[in-house]
Order: C-alpha cells, then sequence, then structure tokens
C-alpha cells in the first residue's frame, strides 16, 4: 500500500500518474500466497505480473479512500463548481459562504469558487462529487429530478404561493433528500436557496386562463409546456440566451418567468403586463462530496457546517430582495405589476392541484406522503 501513496501527492488518480506507476512496477513481481492448483490449497510462493488493468482496478478505491483522508493540509485549495455567473446572488451568497469557512478554520480550508459552470456542467455535477474530482458542487435542484421525484417538487406550478410556503415545503422534503443523496449517491446536502417567484409576463392584461388562449408562450421545461397544454396557448421553445433577441423580435406573447429574470433580458420592450403569480419558487442546492467530508478534521466540519446554515437565511433573504428589486425596475420601466385577481387565482390553484395529481402518479406513493402533509397545513 506504501506505493500507492504517491497518488496522494497529486489528488487525483489520473492517466499519469497510472503511467508513472505502472512503469516503475511494470517489470515487478507480486508475490502472492494465492493461486489454486489441483490439490484444492494455495501455493505458497507463485508468482503473478501485474497488468495495467488489474493495476487501475486495485489502485481506484485504495486511492480515492487515502486522497480523502490526506490532501486537506493547511492552506489546500478546494473547488466549488458555482453554476451560474458572478453577478448572481446565489454566486455571491456562495462567495460569503467560502470566505466565513475560510476565516472559521482559520485559513485551513480555502474554497475556490469558480462560476458559471467552468469547472463541471450542471448534469455532472453530482457524480463529479462522488468522485471527489470537486469538493463542492451548486445545481438546480429539479435538473436532476430525474434520480428522485422530490428533487423537483419545488418547481411543481402552484403547489406554493410565496417564501413561507416554500420554506416548510423545504423543511419536509430536505431530511428525505438528505438521506437520499448521502446513502445513494455519495454527497452531503449543505444548503438550498431560492430563486425569485416565477411571475407571468404578457403582452395585455390577464384577467382569466380564458384570456391566455392562442397566444405564443414561451416553453423552457416540461412544466411550463403543459402549462401550454392547459392554458391552450401556442408552445414557443426558447432558450434563456435567445430570450431577449426572441423579445425585442415580438416573437412571443407570454412567459413565465421570475421578475429578475424580466430586468435581464428587458421584458418591457414588449411585454406591458407582470403578473406576481408565484407559480413555483425553485431552488440550488449546494452538497459537498462525501469522500472530501471524511477527509475534514472535526473542527473544519462544524466551520462548514455553520457556514452552511448562515448562507441558506442569508439566500432566502437575497432571494426575496431580487424578487422585489426585479418588481421595482419593471415598474420604473413603465410596466404593470400586480397581484393576480381572485377569480384567477383560484383558477391557477386548480391547475396547481391537476398538476399535483400528476406528480404523485409517477412518484409514487412513498414520495405521496409528503405532498399530503405539506397541503394538510396549508389548508
Amino acid at each position: 500500500m506504501a506505493w500507492a501513496m504517491e497518488l496522494v501527492d497529486s489528488f487525483y488518480l489520473n492517466d499519469v500518474n497510472i503511467d508513472r506507476i505502472y512503469l516503475l512496477r511494470q517489470h515487478a513481481q507480486v508475490r502472492r500466497w494465492g493461486g489454486w492448483h489441483g490439490s484444492g490449497r494455495f501455493r505458497q510462493g507463485s508468482f503473478m505480473t501485474v497488468s495495467r488493468r488489474t493495476l487501475i482496478s486495485a489502485l481506484a478505491p485504495a486511492a480515492l479512500q487515502l486522497t480523502a483522508g490526506a490532501a486537506w493540509s493547511k492552506g489546500h485549495r478546494l473547488q466549488l463548481s458555482a453554476a451560474y455567473g458572478d453577478g448572481i446572488f446565489h454566486t455571491q451568497n456562495l462567495r460569503n459562504f467560502a470566505a466565513r469557512v475560510h476565516a472559521d478554520t482559520q485559513q485551513a480550508l480555502e474554497i475556490d469558487v469558480v462560476s458559471n459552470s467552468a469547472l463541471k456542467p450542471m448534469a455532472q455535477v453530482l457524480p463529479a462529487l462522488k468522485r471527489n474530482e470537486i469538493q463542492f458542487g451548486e445545481v438546480l435542484m429539479s435538473s436532476y429530478v430525474d434520480m428522485h421525484p422530490l428533487l423537483g417538487m419545488d418547481s411543481l406550478p402552484f403547489i406554493v404561493r410565496g417564501f413561507d410556503e416554500a420554506a416548510r415545503l423545504w423543511q419536509l422534503t430536505r431530511p428525505v433528500l438528505q438521506e437520499f443523496l448521502l446513502a445513494q449517491q455519495g454527497v452531503r446536502l449543505l444548503f438550498a436557496v431560492p430563486w425569485p417567484a416565477q411571475g407571468l409576463f404578457c403582452r395585455r392584461p390577464v384577467n382569466s386562463i380564458v384570456d391566455l388562449r392562442g397566444l405564443r408562450l414561451r416553453v423552457q421545461s416540461d412544466a411550463t409546456k403543459r402549462l401550454a397544454e392547459l392554458w391552450g396557448a401556442q408552445p414557443v421553445v426558447l432558450a434563456a440566451g435567445d430570450l431577449g433577441m426572441v423579445l425585442e423580435q415580438g416573437g412571443i406573447d407570454a412567459m413565465v418567468s421570475s421578475s429578475a429574470t424580466g430586468v435581464d433580458s428587458q421584458a418591457w420592450k414588449t411585454m406591458k403586463v407582470f403578473l406576481d403569480i408565484k407559480a413555483w419558487i425553485p431552488k440550488n442546492m449546494l452538497c459537498v462530496s462525501e469522500l472530501a467530508w471524511k477527509g475534514f478534521a472535526e473542527p473544519e466540519r462544524q466551520a462548514i457546517s455553520r457556514a452552511a446554515v448562515l448562507a441558506e437565511k442569508e439566500g432566502w433573504a437575497l432571494a426575496q430582495q431580487a424578487d422585489e428589486l426585479g418588481k421595482k425596475v419593471l415598474v420604473d420601466n413603465k410596466m404593470s405589476v400586480t397581484a393576480p385577481s381572485a377569480d384567477l387565482r383560484r383558477m391557477l390553484d386548480l391547475v396547481g392541484e391537476r398538476f399535483g395529481r400528476e406528480w404523485v402518479a409517477k412518484a409514487g406513493s412513498s414520495n405521496m406522503s409528503v405532498l399530503m402533509e405539506y397541503n394538510k397545513k396549508r389548508h
């Protein structure tokens, strides 16, 4: 095992390390007590040549455990994959989290926050954490809904009506997701922070769902595609990067998005109305590799946990501030920003109940209890 320690210094088990160690031992022979022969007994003193494939298979688990336990020397830089740009409050919150950990561990742990998914695309973050290729990673929870139904529950339309209800839903889903992610994915969930609530932008006033029939509605997810079907709207598949251009060209009549997105895309160029329907409040979550976590000293784990609690609290406050600021900018640019009428609210709640039933049909009875518990306290 001593020769495997060569991997620790470079931290990663990669082709360069494998080739270096393989060449050193290519002509060596490893004495075994193994090697069955006809008598059914081990023949002492038999030999075998170590192949490159055998070496990789033998080294992989040992190297991961060694790196987890030995790599975190004082001042070692850890990597955090942030999903979004530097100007987004989520990324700013992650940098504050990293700074707190650095200070609280007397500079023993330094977390390098790399924005814009530059380290790993979002779809690869959790697998990379499991392998300890990166130590911390941020993802949009609903982007992993295929992994567990509860990861997409916060993006079900019209299940929550505001941040208070979103926080209560999170408290109900959090324990289940923490256990699942740790046991099945090898990652430890640290905290989750919401986005501003999703509202309805439209070219004209909307007093009823009927007013949406035939309008060209932006579709960017399965949920918005289903909304277009239920509302009788024409779906227009549109990626975020194309939104500003298509809005300016008048290519859509309505979209479900946050006030912050409306500001970024200058929705007021073609949209006249923002209905604050709070269709859903999605969240980002930050996780840490369990292999990395095992390598931290107990005081370092406590420092990370304390920073995570503060980051979650402050992140929720930042999301609400971003929501209010976004709506103010829309108003300043002559958009009408209002809450839905009582009649429209009832119609939207009925749509939410339908989404809930469809979700239960897919999620199964084992996950239904969470939605039932949430609805019981809601009404």
